[in-house]
């Protein structure tokens, strides 16, 4: 058996968000038809979408932004359900609210696009509708998916669903060190380079290196491969490439710590089209440390705008990303712990780059005191356990080295892994 949906209208909108939902979050095989006569006939689990019900299928009352082909203002109501609001409400339905339409509307970031029609300036977490409904810290969507796979098993107890399981995948970014080369002649070539090309990752890392501050970048790196394997754990890694001469770029032990680890490029969002020369370069040196590097990550953990960015990763066929989520404010920014292909709302259809939101940075931990932290972990942890999702979590590499500085951190990623158990991603 598997799940029917009709919609007298069968928008690429509609056919997304149900793929979503069924496929994605709760697998399970889902058909798509707008003949009410073949749906009315057909012995499977049955759901309508629209105004009216058609016999006695399950019905989900529809709203309109589902049916619309356009990014367009929209005046968002409101409604509660249990302990927090949730847009799009609707009547003589089996939820008081459109949950297909609340779903696009949180994952597309329907939001944020309109935000950046009006101002250049930053979408901030608190400007966001999930943080005033109350619900940016759950992930909303796929506690809805469990509601709805609760409907369907209530009127059809003989559904299968495919099982799911929990996972925990952090990522690890750094910058790798700029060499200095030996020889006046040289040395002064590569200052100069340096400041031509405005590069302020050396200059940071020499001020790290003044301060003490600095870690032994292949020391740390093999450390923290050799914990993860320990624990069962797949974490990706992130590098960020000063823009200098490859001939400056230290590489030799970091590659092969790193041969057999999904690795990606870090930083990669172009702010214009000019700029995505910049994003190819990094990819460039990214497939000479690691030819063998077939699927191409990357993250992006300062300003995420829409559509620009993923249209560039796009363009230097960049298939999978890591950069939804708010840096400074722990949550879910797409309201999910499952990996979704990016719809663009500019040109209405899906794309083929898949995304996955990290919940939290050690940037957004490191003011917390290490109870705090440890407590918010947690309740990270336990929220994406029970919808059998993946918690995806960001730490530099420097976070993870036994400096004094960043004990409190490394004992809070140790803990998280251990809270979390010993589940490889899927």
């Amino acid at each position: 058996m598997h799940l029917i949906v009709f919609s007298a209208i069968l928008t690429p909108r509609i056919k997304y968000i149900f793929n979503f939902i069924f496929r994605d979050i709760l697998k399970a095989e889902v058909e798509f038809t707008g003949n009410s006569q073949f749906f009315l006939e057909s012995k499977q689990a049955k759901i309508s979408y629209g105004d009216v019900p058609l016999g006695n299928e399950l019905f989900f009352k529809s709203s309109a932004l589902l049916f619309s082909n356009k990014l367009e203002e929209t005046k968002i109501k409101i409604t509660s359900f249990g302990e927090y609001q949730v847009p799009f409400p609707v009547q003589n339905s089996l939820l008081p609210f459109d949950v297909f339409a609340a779903s696009f509307f949180i994952v597309s970031r329907y939001e944020e696009y309109l935000h950046q029609q009006k101002t250049q300036e930053d979408f901030k977490a608190s400007k966001s509708y999930q943080y005033k409904w109350k619900i940016l810290d759950r992930p909303i969507i796929d506690e809805w998916a469990l509601i709805l796979r609760n409907i369907i098993l209530t009127k059809y107890p003989q559904f299968k669903f495919y099982e799911k399981n929990f996972a925990q995948q952090p990522t690890v970014n750094f910058d790798v060190p700029a060499q200095i080369p030996t020889g006046f002649t040289n040395k002064a070539k590569f200052f100069f380079n340096t400041i031509v090309s405005k590069e302020n990752n050396f200059i940071s890392a020499g001020f790290d290196r003044l301060t003490g501050l600095d870690i032994n970048i292949e020391q740390v790196l093999q450390g923290v491969a050799t914990y993860f394997n320990l624990k069962k754990i797949s974490p990706v890694y992130f590098v960020g490439f000063p823009e200098i001469p490859d001939d400056y770029i230290g590489i030799t032990g970091i590659s092969k710590i790193l041969t057999a680890a999904p690795v990606g490029l870090l930083r990669p969002c172009a702010s214009d089209k000019q700029k995505i020369s910049h994003v190819k370069a990094g990819l460039s040196k990214l497939k000479k440390i690691l030819p063998e590097q077939v699927n191409l990550n990357s993250q992006q953990l300062e300003v995420l705008k829409f559509p620009l960015c993923y249209l560039n990763l796009l363009n230097s066929a960049i298939t999978s990303d890591y950069s939804m989520g708010y840096a400074e404010t722990p949550g879910f920014r797409a309201g999910t712990c499952t990996a979704f292909s990016w719809y663009d709302l500019q040109l209405e259809k899906v794309t083929p780059l898949s995304v996955k939101s990290y919940c939290f940075t050690d940037s957004a931990l490191e003011p917390l005191n290490i109870q705090d932290i440890n407590e918010l972990i947690a309740h990270f942890i336990d929220s994406v356990k029970v919808v059998k999702g993946t918690l995806v979590s960001s730490w530099k590499l420097r976070t993870l080295s036994t400096h004094l500085k960043y004990k409190k951190l490394n004992t809070a990623f140790k803990q998280m892994l251990e809270y979390g158990g010993s589940q490889i991603s899927n």
